[in-house]
């Protein structure tokens, strides 16, 4: 907890350096939050010139000698959105770091301006694989794997879908995983194993489903959680964050 309150204060500087005008503005319109912060990852939004560029570096620097928290640059990744090769190139001759595109993984998550593609997206589909555990699905009847399901494998994609649109085939995917698991206990299900349309499982309990999550609608209601959190929420948690989408 000292250490996340410690670093805090890159917070409330950066967003000091912008209200007083030290920062350039991004953009049209003015940026709400430059910076995105848990724990020590650190994420900061800054224009690709040489003014913006050594306020961070001086910041850096005091901030390390006030707490003995050195940023450590050779281990930062700048990534470019749309800028020149004369930005990338001023970027790293400044701060010294790595320079690295889309997507660019932060806290587990590829975020990304452009749409994921389907290798980008094939990691997820991966992981809920991976945790299907096929010796175990023999053993335990429809009741049993249906509530290991909604524990486990429909809890996977929910860290990513906060923050990002999955395209419909890697849901579709995904929901293949599920349905195969719960009708046959393996990861692949054919022929007329099913037993009951995917959308009427997905549905409540009390409207006749298994309470199975519905990918797409689970995501739909993470995503406008934000602006909710932000509008009721005012100096919460919920006005800090920042949310980057591959639209579909």
């Amino acid at each position: 907890m000292l250490f996340v309150l410690v670093m805090e204060v890159i917070n409330h500087t950066v967003r000091w350096l912008d209200g007083e005008g030290f920062l350039t503005q991004l953009g049209t319109a003015r940026v709400v939050q430059r910076v995105s912060l848990y724990a020590d990852d650190l994420v900061l939004f800054v224009a690709p010139n040489e003014h913006d560029l050594l306020v961070l570096r001086s910041t850096l620097q005091i901030f390390g000698l006030a707490c003995g928290l050195f940023a450590n640059l050779d281990k930062s990744v700048a990534t470019p959105m749309h800028c020149s090769e004369d930005d990338i190139a001023r970027v790293q001759h400044i701060l010294s770091c790595r320079i690295e595109g889309f997507p660019s993984r932060y806290l587990g998550i590829p975020l990304s301006i452009f749409r994921l593609k389907k290798g980008e997206e094939q990691v997820l589909i991966d992981a809920v694989a991976a945790h299907i555990p096929q010796w175990k699905g023999n053993l335990l009847n429809i009741a049993g794997r249906t509530t290991l399901v909604k524990a486990t494998l429909s809890a996977i994609p929910v860290h990513t879908l906060i923050a990002l649109c999955l395209s419909s085939w890697a849901i579709e995917c995904i929901d293949k995983l599920h349905r195969a698991f719960i009708w046959c206990g393996s990861a692949s299900v054919f022929g007329g194993r099913c037993k009951v349309a995917w959308e009427i499982v997905c549905r409540p309990r009390d409207l006749g489903g298994l309470g199975v999550a519905d990918l797409r609608r689970t995501g739909v209601a993470l995503w406008v959680r934000w602006p909710w959190l932000r509008r009721v929420i005012r100096n919460g948690p919920g006005r800090h964050c920042l949310m980057l989408m591959s639209g579909r």
